[in-house]
């Protein structure tokens, strides 16, 4: 019993004295934007290969994506994202070629193509192949190079969610 009485006294007293804390505890739930990014990157990678087999049966060569055309068609869906909706003129009154003049990109011919809704890259090159002139931008002979950009908005007042930008090129 004295045994006892001492474990008590003794828990007493330790549960009285002022001890840091350490706490052992898991991560706080994120968005996993590592799986996020790796989901985005294969949709865009998927969009280039339906695209280029595409060029493929109708005879032409395929396009190689290019890393300015990529982040300028990138920043671009950020934007269409942030406003719920698509549309060729920018917020600014741009049009796809100040963009990518603005991206850096000297071009000598350049289409630009806009999906918004769609929820794979089967989805959106359909949609594109079904619009003459997205079609027309697709199967241009004179582009040799392609960017793509996806991004998402969750709770989209527009209901879109998944905004797409091809901005497809040849330089100067």
């Amino acid at each position: 019993m004295r045994r006892l009485m001492w474990f008590l006294a003794l828990c007493l007293t330790l549960s009285s004295l002022s001890l840091p804390a350490y706490t052992i505890a898991a991560p706080v739930s994120q968005p996993n934007t590592v799986q996020a990014q790796a989901r985005r990157n294969a949709t865009i990678e998927r969009i280039v290969e339906l695209i280029n087999l595409r060029r493929r049966n109708a005879g032409l060569a395929p396009l190689t994506v290019h890393q300015t055309l990529s982040a300028c068609a990138q920043q671009y869906s950020e934007v269409q994202a942030a406003q719920s909706g698509i549309n060729h003129t920018g917020p600014d009154g741009s049009t796809p070629g100040q963009r990518l003049s603005r991206c850096g990109y000297r071009w000598k011919h350049y289409g630009e193509n806009l999906a918004a809704g769609q929820v794979s890259a089967e989805e959106v090159v359909a949609a594109w192949m079904a619009s003459p002139g997205h079609r027309r931008n697709i199967l241009s002979a004179k582009v040799r190079e392609i960017g793509i950009g996806h991004s998402y908005r969750a709770n989209d007042p527009g209901r879109y969610y998944d905004y797409y930008v091809m901005e497809a090129g040849t330089r100067k």
